[in-house]
């Protein structure tokens, strides 16, 4: 049940759900879900890169538009403001007070999962969606077929001191909605790869089909809480 309803919520939120609420419903909960989404969407943990192209002749996306869009939504899911997010996400979705003991109990082992600290890795997270279906259907099968060997020479997370640092670990995407999961070392030489002196880390995939490849850069001094790196 916790994996479907956080697949459920995190698709909903690569769907741009919860936009800008009319003031007579700006309850206290949607405000709080309002927020969440804006950090998971766009924060400085979290960013979009869409590319999009005009279709001509008989072609359409699945609405029938003529302007094909596909999003790529980059997370840095170690970061704690995003797992945080997405407890809050889960927490305001599932309607805990109606809930079973059983359900209850499935929903705090999927809050435990996601509240879990990562120390010596940084969790990249990339999902995808497009109003085509063909090209959704392409990623899809893009990432659920890599490993790590295969995917080592396409993905690279970048510092002015650590350039193309290798990813050492890749996760499939599993059915929560996360999308697929990139690990980088938190250190190299017990030195830290990333720190508040960074001005910017950047995200790099090589993906089919696309004229460049996926940048996604985030200015590490955002990403600075109260003196200290959430990362």
């Amino acid at each position: 049940m916790s994996r479907i309803l956080i697949c459920a919520l995190l698709l909903s939120v690569s769907a741009g759900f919860a936009g800008p609420l009319p003031a007579s419903d700006k309850t206290s909960a949607s405000a709080a879900l309002e927020e969440t989404v804006a950090l998971l969407n766009k924060s400085a943990w979290a960013r979009q890169q869409t590319y999009t192209r005009l279709v001509g002749g008989i072609g359409s996306g699945v609405f029938g538009e003529k302007e094909l869009y596909s999003t790529f939504f980059v997370r840095f899911l170690s970061a704690p403001p995003i797992r945080e997010a997405l407890l809050r996400l889960v927490q305001l979705g599932s309607g805990y007070d109606k809930l079973d003991e059983n359900g209850r109990q499935e929903l705090a082992t999927a809050l435990r999962a996601l509240d879990r600290p990562s120390y010596n890795w940084i969790v990249v997270t990339v999902s995808f969606r497009s109003n085509d279906p063909d090209t959704e259907r392409s990623m899809k099968q893009f990432f659920q077929s890599q490993t790590l060997e295969t995917i080592k020479n396409r993905v690279y997370l970048s510092t002015l001191r650590y350039p193309n640092l290798p990813v050492a670990a890749y996760f499939p995407p599993r059915g929560d909605g996360l999308g697929a999961r990139f690990v980088f070392p938190r250190h190299l030489d017990a030195e830290p790869v990333v720190t508040a002196t960074d001005k910017t880390v950047s995200f790099q995939l090589d993906v089919p089909n696309l004229e460049s490849d996926v940048v996604v850069s985030f200015p590490v001094s955002e990403m600075v809480v109260n003196g200290e790196l959430l990362l």
